[in-house]
Order: C-alpha cells, then sequence, then structure tokens
C-alpha cells in the first residue's frame, strides 16, 4: 500500500499547481486524475491569464490585485505559453455601460497593475478604432478603449509541465486514474481506493492529507464519504466556438464586447491562427458536469454576437472547426445572476466545517490565480501535518531565455538537422526551451525527424517524447493535450498511431 503525506484528487490547473509545490516543499505526494492532464474545464477556458477587468464591476478590488501580480509573475517564467495582448473594447451608444464607466474602470485597473511588462491602458477615438478593426460594425459606434491581459493558448501543455515538474520533485501523477472511494477510519480520510481505467487494476494508498482538487467534480468526490457534505459548487457553464479567420472580414485583433442581446462581455481572440469565441455563462444545475452538453441555443447566440461585432464575415454554423464546454467551479450560492458568482477561491476544511478529518475541498479557483491557490493550500496542508513552515518557491522569477532567442536556437538546429525551420517557432510554443530535447531525439534516430502525415509539421519525434516524457497514455492525450491538435486531422491521428505502433509505445487506444 503506498503511503503519502498528500493526495491530491484531481489534474486540472489548480491540483497540479498544488501538488508541484507540495512536492518542491518536500512533501511525499500522489497526484491522480480520471482523465487525462488539464482536460476538464483548464481546456475548456478562454485561455487567458487576465487580470479580471470586470470583477471590478462587482467590488472585488482583492481579486484583481491577486490576478495582476500572478499575471505578470507567470507571464516571465513561462515567455513560450503565455505571451501579453492587447485588447479593444468597442464603445457604441447602446452599449449596457456608459463609456465614461469603462473608463473609470480600466484607469483602477492600470493603478492596480502598474506592470512594465503590459502597455498602459488608451482611449481610441472612431477613426483609430477603425484603423484597428476596419471590419467592424459602425453602427452606433463611438470609438473604443485598449487595455493588456495575457494569452494562454495552450493551458494543456502548462499542465503537462506542472507533471513533470511535481515528478522531478519526487512526487507520483498517475492520469486515467479514478478515486473509487475515500477510506475513513474513526471519522477521518486515511487514504483512498483508485481504479487505474486502462488497465483495470485496483489499488489502496493511505494519505495523511487529501486535498479534493475535482473543479465541477468536487461534490461528485465527496458524495462518497459516510458523511453527507454539504454541496460545496455552483458552478455556470461556458461554451466556446473555434471559427476560421476571416482576414478580410473579421477581426485582426482581439475583442472584449457586450453581448448585444444580454449585454454579457464575451470575448473574440486570434488563437492558433483562428479564432475562439465565447463564453456563455449559465448555472449548472445538474448532478455531474459529465453529462454536459453544448447547448443549441449557444451556438447561435455566440455565432449572432460575432456577426453583430464583424457583419461582413457572416459566421454559419457549419464554419465551426471545434466546440469546447466547460463548468467553472464556483462556490455555491444564492445570486441569481451568474456573472454576480464571486471568482475568489476557497479552501474547505471538512474536519472543521463537517466533522470529517483528513480532507478539505478547493471550491473556486481559476487559470490567472492557480499558483497563489496552491501556495495557501501547501501552507495550509504544512500547518495541518504539523511541519515545519517551508517558503514556496513558485514565485520566483529566475532567468528565462528571452523567447526570439529560444527559437532562434531551435531554427539553428532544426537547419542542422535538416528539418523544415520554418516550423521552430510552433516547437517552441508547444515545449518552450525543451523543444530541443525534442530535437535530441533525432539527433539520436534521425528516422524520428519525420512528420506524421504530408500536410503536418509534427515529427514523429514528438509522440516519443510525448509518450515517454509527458505521460500521454491515450492516443487522445497525444493528439488533443500533448500535439495541441484542434481538429486533429485523420492523417495526423493515423501518423500518431503508426508511430506508437512501430515504436512499441506504451499508449492505449
Amino acid at each position: 500500500m503506498g503511503r503519502y503525506d498528500l493526495l491530491v484528487i484531481g489534474g486540472g490547473i489548480n491540483g497540479l499547481g498544488v501538488a508541484s509545490d507540495a512536492a518542491a516543499r518536500g512533501l511525499s505526494v500522489l497526484i491522480v486524475e480520471k482523465n487525462d492532464w488539464g482536460g476538464g474545464t483548464t481546456s475548456a477556458s478562454s485561455r487567458l491569464i487576465h487580470g479580471g477587468l470586470r470583477y471590478l464591476q462587482y467590488g472585488e478590488i482583492d481579486l484583481v490585485r491577486e490576478s495582476l501580480r500572478e499575471r505578470g509573475i507567470l507571464a516571465r517564467q513561462r515567455p513560450h505559453l503565455i505571451h501579453p495582448i492587447s485588447l479593444l473594447i468597442p464603445t457604441y451608444r447602446s452599449a449596457p455601460l456608459p463609456k465614461w464607466m469603462v473608463g473609470t474602470g480600466l484607469l483602477m485597473y492600470d493603478v492596480l497593475a502598474r506592470d512594465p511588462m503590459f502597455p498602459r491602458p488608451a482611449v481610441l477615438g472612431l477613426t483609430r478604432t477603425i484603423e484597428r478593426e476596419p471590419y467592424l460594425n459602425r453602427d452606433g459606434l463611438t470609438g473604443g478603449f485598449t487595455y493588456p491581459d495575457a494569452q494562454i493558448e495552450f493551458p494543456e501543455r502548462i499542465c503537462v509541465e506542472m507533471v513533470q515538474e511535481t515528478v522531478a520533485a519526487g512526487g507520483v501523477a498517475r492520469n486515467h486514474t479514478r478515486v473509487t472511494g475515500l477510506r475513513e477510519e474513526n471519522g477521518r480520510v486515511v487514504g483512498a481506493t483508485l481504479l487505474d481505467e486502462l488497465t483495470g487494476e485496483t489499488e489502496e494508498v493511505e494519505a495523511a492529507q487529501t486535498i479534493n482538487a475535482g473543479g465541477p467534480w468536487v461534490d461528485v468526490v465527496n458524495r462518497s464519504l459516510k458523511r453527507p457534505i454539504p454541496k460545496m459548487i455552483g458552478g455556470t457553464w461556458g461554451t466556446h466556438l473555434v471559427l476560421p479567420a476571416r482576414p478580410g472580414a473579421g477581426p485582426r485583433g482581439s475583442l472584449y464586447a457586450n453581448a448585444r442581446k444580454d449585454g454579457r462581455p464575451f470575448f473574440i481572440l486570434p488563437w492558433d491562427e483562428r479564432l475562439l469565441v465565447g463564453t456563455t455563462d449559465v448555472k449548472f444545475e445538474g448532478q455531474s458536469p459529465d453529462e454536459l452538453k453544448v447547448q443549441d441555443w449557444e451556438i447561435q447566440y455566440l455565432l449572432d454576437e460575432t456577426n453583430t461585432l464583424f457583419p461582413g464575415a457572416a459566421y454559419a454554423p457549419s464554419d465551426i472547426e471545434v466546440t469546447t464546454i466547460g463548468i467553472r467551479p464556483l462556490p455555491a450560492s444564492g445570486e441569481k445572476s451568474a456573472g454576480a458568482i464571486t471568482r475568489r477561491h476557497f479552501l474547505v476544511d471538512h474536519g472543521e466545517k463537517h466533522g470529517v478529518a483528513g480532507i478539505a475541498s478547493i471550491v473556486g479557483g481559476k487559470l490567472t490565480t492557480y499558483r497563489s491557490l496552491a501556495e495557501e493550500v501547501v501552507d495550509w496542508t504544512l500547518r495541518t501535518l504539523g511541519r515545519p513552515p517551508v517558503p514556496s518557491s513558485t514565485g520566483v522569477v529566475g532567468e528565462v531565455t528571452p523567447l526570439p532567442d529560444q527559437v532562434a536556437a531551435v531554427r539553428a538546429e532544426m537547419q542542422t538537422l535538416g528539418l523544415d525551420p520554418a516550423h521552430a517557432a510552433r516547437l517552441v510554443a508547444l515545449y518552450g526551451p525543451v523543444a530541443r530535447d525534442v530535437l535530441k531525439r533525432v539527433a539520436r534516430d534521425p528516422s524520428l525527424g519525420r512528420p506524421l502525415g504530408p500536410n503536418t509539421p509534427h515529427l514523429e519525434a514528438q509522440v516519443a517524447h510525448a509518450a515517454s516524457v509527458e505521460f500521454a497514455r491515450t492516443v487522445e492525450d497525444v493528439v488533443h493535450r500533448r500535439l495541441m491538435l484542434f481538429p486533429p486531422t485523420e492523417e495526423a491521428v493515423a501518423g500518431v498511431r503508426r508511430v506508437i505502433a512501430e515504436r512499441g509505445l506504451k499508449v492505449a487506444g
């Protein structure tokens, strides 16, 4: 029976943040995830590391301050994954918020940020707004504002990096492993029963402390406790669409706008040479997030609002390449408005609150604040276990090679290996400094330099890398959350399967 200081249930961004921080501080850690790392809410997000401009509307100034601080830390630590962007807020005469109010919010946002990495907000007149977005609907347009934030195009990749960091620090990480029951003795959770979904093997583990980081599945996990736990999560679901770019009719840059239909803010973001549009915000009333499906009205809503802003784009349902849907793990709340539910995070100690010791649940949390959330949770865990305090090192920004230099080094190495250097930027975007480790595989075995198919830039070496050091256990893991193919082409999937078979890689499906 495995014995650990800490069992973390849930391998999304928050669970992995806790596991990697705890392992780095010397705790023995096991993290389990029933599907794949970052495959739930993390992959269904708007893919932003943002300061939370709209949180000011609800008076959550501390949350905005925390988010802006974390944005700066993360963008400096992982520049291959996180980069500054400039968003345009177009202003219309019919907008739900007057222009002066938006300007006041941006002024507060700027005062709270004061980060030289990000440019200051700016007021744009009508002419400059049209220059920036020439195809924007001009009916009632009065101008706009620009403000900075940060985009993380592939949050699944930061999850992979944190799994690697956890294991490098001595932790154990198991994806496709479900908690089928929590083990209790004398009113205390002392471990769990695990099921490997791919092999069918079961295992009993012991843990001095368990953190339920299941996100939207927190209540599902807690239902296996002997004593009933009140509902923790009052989540809202959100849907995104991936649409083709329309250079002669659609947006040139990133936009943050209010929907004409209901005034709800939504994003239109250039993403992976396409557009990411979203999101909806609807209270989830079901029993399990696994039952959630994209609704037809959501698709029409997002298409209508995109076409309202860019009438010439004329997007139709047939243009949609991918839809994503996920539940924000917000606290259970009596708020009638989904947007009014706080985006702050909480750690609920079930021993203190509900008489079930040895387990605590994370409620809330988002991409931007995963690091600070994890630091708080691990501080609490050390105190609870009676361990001496160990400061977290996850907020330290060390020396990082500038992104252009990373790309230049990879491009030069690809040329030396006879590979197409045009794909160097994509390789760095996925792997950062580790891109050169992928190329070392090609140097040892030139056959791994072959592309997966005639129309894909991805290399066989990337499949071998995913299976050997990135904890990919299924073809879907490799395709969707290591190579980041949305949607994957048939030839790319066939190429992945071919490499797995030829190389004898331990990857299912």
